[in-house]
């Protein structure tokens, strides 16, 4: 197994991107915690989902590097960026229902 500074460096972003989605799961859970029976709690489980799914990967991709299965390596890439685009759309649809969601309950209690 050659080890060169590609294989570290997606070992290091792989291993940053687990921690940083670890972190995601628990601050959506406090989220929910926010929103118990709102209409918009159903698309927090979606991002909790994709997380999931990322996170998922992100081992996976830790296996195939470890395995040297570069293609697979490059498919995977590639997938990440579509399912990376969805989740960016799902945040901030997301944001942007729950900040009306906050706006509209704060202002029927004035």
């Amino acid at each position: 197994m050659s080890l060169d500074w590609n294989f570290y460096l997606n070992l290091i972003c792989s291993i940053g991107g687990i921690v940083f989605f670890l972190y995601s799961l628990y601050i959506i859970k406090r989220i929910k915690e926010l929103f118990p029976g709102t209409r918009i709690i159903k698309k927090w489980y979606a991002i909790q989902a994709l997380i999931i799914l990322f996170l998922v990967g992100y081992v996976v991709n830790i296996i195939f590097l470890a395995l040297e299965y570069i293609e697979i390596v490059t498919i995977m890439t590639a997938i990440v960026y579509i399912f990376g685009a969805i989740f960016v759309l799902i945040v901030v649809d997301l944001s942007y229902k729950t900040y009306k969601l906050i706006l509209l309950e704060s202002s029927s209690k004035k």
